[in-house]
């Protein structure tokens, strides 16, 4: 197991929107599974493939989040779009640092999905996740 794995915890990530919060254990699940490929020398193929595939999930999520957001009217939508695809813009990097492989990068790449999907969760999400189940949302 990788030293930058992370265990959905309920009563800290969970948002309280299920599509999102489903979401959002799936994005957990696959940043472990990247964490411990890039930890693997002779897996990185594997690991570029596999956030190619995490790149698409955030995008699905990412277009959830901001449908979710413009049809209940969230006030910070902006920032929240522009924060998305800031990440986005940094995931499709770190995937292409991956095409060297590299102790030194493998860890970097690591170290940074880990705790993007840590951070985007308990900073972004949970904002999001108070405005909609204020407005009536689960």
């Amino acid at each position: 197991m990788s030293k930058h794995h992370l265990i959905w915890n309920e009563s800290r990530h969970c948002i309280g929107i299920a599509a999102i919060d489903d979401q959002h254990r799936e994005i957990i699940g696959r940043v472990n599974l990247i964490a411990d490929a890039v930890d693997q020398v002779n897996r990185h193929e594997a690991a570029q493939e596999m956030m190619d595939d995490l790149i698409l999930f955030a995008c699905e999520h990412f277009a959830l989040e901001e449908r979710l957001m413009t049809e209940y009217g969230f006030p910070d939508l902006e920032e929240h779009i522009a924060e998305h695809l800031g990440l986005l813009q940094q995931l499709n990097n770190l995937r292409n640092a991956l095409h060297t492989p590299s102790p030194a990068k493998a860890a970097l790449v690591s170290a940074f999905i880990t705790d993007w999907a840590e951070q985007h969760i308990l900073q972004f999400d949970k904002e999001i996740g108070a405005f909609l189940t204020a407005k009536g949302m689960s």
